[in-house]
């Protein structure tokens, strides 16, 4: 089974995702996490009031958790809209050869590992069902790059 699909590797099951965007998604997931550990550690009753009565000292934990979310989610804000425009900016240079599945650096015409030749798949006629290449009843499905075995009947 093949690892690779174009510029950037597969992990396992999960899709096939750059690298970067893995990292985005797990600091997404520290955030929530840390927001929902915030939350839940404002739960019974706040201890250690000094000279305030319970009610009073709940009301001012409350607050102060609020605040403390409140910061978190901007910060995660500022965290995902910088990470987000690091991900733009670094966008692979490579595209992935419909043959072989290497990537293969933009401004090159020709895939090194298979030959495969970019300026000759241009041309080609988009996807879609033609008929039958071979001048049989019916149509056929070409895919953008070879005919498929289905037929329309």
């Amino acid at each position: 089974m093949k690892t690779t699909n174009g510029p950037h590797r597969r992990l396992g099951f999960l899709p096939d995702w750059r690298i970067f965007s893995y990292v985005i998604l797990a600091v997404n997931l520290l955030f929530l996490i840390w927001i929902i550990a915030g939350v839940a550690g404002n739960s019974g009753h706040a201890t250690d009031c000094g000279t305030l009565d319970q009610s009073t000292c709940d009301a001012a934990r409350n607050v102060g958790t609020s605040i403390g979310v409140g910061i978190v989610i901007g910060l995660w804000v500022a965290v995902d809209v910088i990470l987000g425009i690091i991900w733009l900016v670094t966008r692979s240079s490579k595209r992935q050869c419909p043959t072989c599945g290497n990537g293969v650096n933009k401004g090159v015409t020709v895939c090194k590992s298979c030959g495969y030749d970019f300026r000759v798949a241009a041309n080609r006629p988009a996807p879609g069902w033609y008929p039958h290449p071979s001048g049989q009843p019916g149509q056929m499905w070409w895919d953008g790059y070879r005919w498929v075995e289905r037929q329309a009947h």
